[in-house]
């Protein structure tokens, strides 16, 4: 993100978020609300934007200390309980992150659920909760901090974590979850449309499969696939890129993961000829029934 006017921070360094960030600290420093910020990926990026100058309000469902997440003791940092299925609490969230710091930037919601399995095995609970964290969730997070956004000078982004690819390549036995992810892209794509002529803007993001715990049950999978393992921390790199290009989508991923994006916004049935068939049976065998 730019320097937009004389009271906004300067979010500079290089354009991954390799390089440090030239910014200046106390209240002139850029400032970042990560929300579902205790899963692998919220761990790097909170290390990542601490290390970058950014003062941070931190959230998720169970309590946390902000310092072990940020490996910073330094007070940039403030943790807070939150839920995305929450409004009133995604509205206190709100209000104690302007309040603390003053201006926000950069709001990345990373929370998210992706249970994988056949068509009829997704129970009731399971289609409940994938849209109460994945769609629902969104939504509430982008209502919460929007009207601060649109009130402050220079404005700023929401970055919504989306699922691999662009929100629309549906994988087989992920048929429930890829719903999610494709009403995440076209809710980000409509309320840009809405907020066009304004400062604030919202991004999907869209993470290559990543080194984590939670997506450790299917490491075996996507080495059959082909698709390489990303790490945690260049993912976090790639968000905050995101967040100082104020991008309405980034999707990460190497030539098979974005031939496959691309094709499959052609015509699905070439994206099927070139591999998205074939996966079916490897993402069966690793599907719990």
């Amino acid at each position: 993100m730019t320097q937009l006017n004389e009271k906004s921070p300067v979010i500079t360094g290089g354009a991954t978020g390799t390089g440090p960030a030239a910014t200046q600290q106390g209240k002139d420093a850029p400032t970042a609300v990560l929300i579902g910020v205790t899963g692998g990926l919220g761990h790097a990026l909170a290390r990542l934007l601490a290390a970058e100058g950014f003062r941070l309000v931190l959230a998720a469902r169970r309590e946390y200390d902000a310092a072990a997440l940020t490996g910073r003791n330094d007070g940039s940092a403030i943790y807070q309980s939150a839920d995305v299925t929450d409004p009133a609490s995604l509205e206190k969230l709100a209000s104690a992150a302007f309040e603390h710091l003053g201006r926000i930037d950069a709001v990345v919601n990373l929370a998210g659920i992706s249970p994988r399995k056949p068509i009829e095995d997704y129970p009731t609970a399971d289609v409940d909760a994938l849209m109460a964290v994945n769609v629902k969730g969104p939504i509430f997070v982008t209502q919460a901090f929007l009207p601060g956004l649109r009130k402050q000078a220079g404005g700023g982004v929401i970055v919504h974590l989306g699922g691999a690819m662009d929100g629309r390549v549906a994988l087989p036995f992920m048929s429930a979850y890829a719903a999610t992810r494709g009403a995440l892209a076209s809710y980000v794509q409509g309320a840009n449309r809405e907020l066009a002529g304004t400062n604030v803007v919202l991004s999907f993001f869209g993470p290559v499969p990543s080194n984590t715990e939670s997506e450790s049950p299917y490491f075996d999978m996507w080495r059959k696939m082909g698709v390489a393992l990303c790490e945690p921390n260049v993912v976090a790199r790639e968000i905050l890129a995101t967040i100082r290009k104020r991008r309405q989508a980034h999707v990460m991923g190497g030539g098979l993961l974005k031939m496959l994006t691309l094709a499959n916004a052609v015509s699905p049935s070439i994206a099927d000829a070139i591999g998205l068939r074939k996966f079916g049976k490897l993402i069966k065998q690793h599907s719990p029934r």
